[in-house]
């Protein structure tokens, strides 16, 4: 089931993300919370075109906002302040250490706004934001899979208990291929619309191989053998062998698994006595990643060459 996050406060951003805050003003007020995914810079709205800015997002203030404030009358200065803090903002940050004066804070404190000021550039500074606010506001899911990165991509590995799954991406681990995440894995979608995958914290870097247990990747293979996340491109879904069953032998189907509204593409592999799994998978993985190049499949050059002929009276096997 998917979950969406409503809002979070000041302070838990400042645990959570490292904004290199310098200075923290109206300390009292870090409960407000933020429920926009995205910071806003103010821009016309410091002029009195109040419209556009929402009051869930975080705001953030660089050079050319300080600036436009310091040329003000004074007059004209704090109307504006007055007029833009009036709106009940959740929190501003400062960047490049700026310094901002007193009756400013003094302002804000009155309209219960907190002041941070961080040492990182405006860009960084919305980036860092930015990334950690879509990851936290974005709607999530979990599900039962083993997810890798295999080939600069991210496979996930799906299939019922006892299939084997972990003991599958243990092998293509040794084989120098990094693990995100073991039987469950958290997917949300990022500030680039890709569907992410990452692990539970719980779990992270452990898998379950039966007859070993519970095993640490990580310990066991070093820091290369693992990452924290990973961009889902692939899904293969392992399945116990039907004789009686139809599957794909020219790979003239295209499937797919959506989650969260995304259609990931999707590779079904029996799993039989003598089929080496991993080796199939990086096969998979490459063709995968041929067919993303534009490398044209059979079936597409056979519609090209009608008159080439290809042998499939063998039996399956």
């Amino acid at each position: 089931m998917a979950i969406e996050i409503k809002g979070i406060q000041i302070r838990q951003i400042l645990e959570l993300n490292p904004l290199k805050i310098l200075k923290i003003h109206n300390e009292k007020w870090l409960s407000n919370t933020v429920s926009h995914p995205r910071p806003q810079r103010p821009g016309l709205g410091l002029t009195g075109y109040l419209k556009h800015i929402q009051t869930g997002r975080i705001q953030i203030f660089g050079k050319t906002e300080i600036g436009y404030l310091l040329n003000l009358k004074e007059v004209d200065k704090i109307k504006c302040l007055k007029n833009y803090l009036s709106l009940k903002l959740p929190g501003i940050i400062i960047s490049e250490n700026i310094p901002i004066e007193p009756e400013w804070i003094a302002m804000a404190a009155h309209s219960h706004t907190p002041i941070l000021v961080s040492e990182l550039h405006t860009a960084p500074l919305i980036s860092r934001l930015n990334a950690f606010l879509y990851q936290y506001f974005s709607k999530k899911i979990k599900l039962n899979g083993v997810l890798m990165d295999i080939m600069g991509q991210g496979v996930m590995l799906t299939g019922v208990s006892g299939i084997g799954k972990s003991e599958t991406a243990l092998e293509l681990v040794n084989k120098g291929y990094q693990l995100i995440a073991d039987d469950i894995t958290e997917f949300y979608i990022d500030f680039n619309d890709d569907l992410v995958g990452r692990s539970n914290p719980i779990i992270k870097n452990l898998m379950e191989v039966r007859g070993l247990g519970i095993i640490n990747i990580y310990d066991i293979f070093g820091a290369s053998a693992v990452l924290e996340e990973k961009k889902l491109n692939l899904v293969i879904n392992l399945e116990k062998w039907e004789a009686k069953k139809k599957y794909d032998r020219l790979g003239e189907d295209n499937f797919y698994f959506k989650i969260l509204g995304m259609d990931i593409p999707l590779i079904t592999l029996p799993v039989a006595p003598g089929r080496n799994l991993c080796t199939i998978i990086e096969v998979a993985v490459r063709n995968f990643l041929a067919k993303k190049s534009g490398i044209k499949t059979y079936l597409e050059k056979k519609k090209e060459n009608p008159d080439e002929n290809i042998d499939l009276s063998h039996g399956s096997r």
